[in-house]
């Protein structure tokens, strides 16, 4: 479950460390760009290797299109990359950032539908995202958020977009989404990852997969970190049972593609 006031202090913190100190500074200090809804397990992931290993992480939690983006310009410095997507990955090898043989998908999530607790709406299917109980829809950025993206997806293949379009407001990330969401009044949903679910949230249902492309992460070594020892030693515990064990315990889906 995520925790925003930790989350923010913690990015905010990471943020500001990682401008001090560019990523590979010193041995054992890893910088992770990780997508935003990752970020509370490998947070934990992270916690459980510094126990047996002497490792420092610099975290930089964004949606995976700013990281991307971020990154190609030279702004972010980072080791290791981790994407909500496939198409922001892609981006990443297109480009040259990460290292394409080593790409890897460990995980995947579920789209849902929530609303605050305190709503008055507590059951509500997909066709009803057009009715008049429902005023304002929260999604991410399609443009750079994968869950965002994912949401307009399913609206456009159920033909519900053009209807509920008026009624779209967008958030750049999901914890911004899921903060908005827990203090919105009444007829209020939100489109998010299943994940991301805070206890001011209730969830209303899941979204058809069959409506939008699969939910899966995609992880990789930065290409001038791919050869680094630290780097490779994390990314073999980041896939072990241990770690999965903790993205499971998070809701996520450990299953194979």
């Amino acid at each position: 479950m995520t925790h925003p006031l930790r989350h923010w202090l913690f990015v905010s913190l990471s943020v500001f460390v990682a401008a001090a100190f560019p990523a590979q500074t010193r041995a054992g200090e890893l910088t992770l760009a990780l997508a935003n809804s990752t970020c509370e397990a490998m947070n934990r992931v992270g916690d459980l290797y510094r126990a047996s290993h002497p490792a420092r992480f610099i975290i930089l939690c964004k949606s995976s299109g700013l990281l991307a983006k971020g990154m190609r310009g030279g702004a972010l410095k980072a080791d290791v990359f981790v994407s909500a997507d496939r198409e922001w990955m892609d981006f990443a090898v297109e480009h040259g950032l990460v290292a394409a043989d080593q790409v890897s998908s460990t995980w995947g999530n579920a789209l849902v539908v929530a609303t605050p607790k305190s709503s008055p709406i507590h059951r509500l299917d997909w066709q009803g995202l057009a009715s008049d109980k429902v005023t304002v829809i929260l999604i991410g950025d399609p443009s750079t958020a994968p869950f965002g993206r994912h949401a307009k997806e399913a609206l456009e293949a159920s033909g519900l977009w053009d209807r509920v379009k008026h009624k779209i407001q967008t958030r750049k990330n999901i914890e911004l989404l899921a903060d908005s969401l827990g203090a919105s009044g009444p007829g209020t949903v939100g489109i998010l990852f299943k994940t991301n679910l805070t206890d001011q949230l209730r969830q209303l249902h899941t979204v058809d997969k069959k409506l939008h492309q699969p939910v899966r992460y995609y992880m990789a070594p930065l290409t001038a970190s791919a050869g680094n020892a630290d780097v490779t030693d994390f990314l073999k515990f980041v896939q072990s049972q241990a770690a999965s064990d903790i993205f499971q315990a998070e809701g996520f889906d450990v299953s194979a593609p």
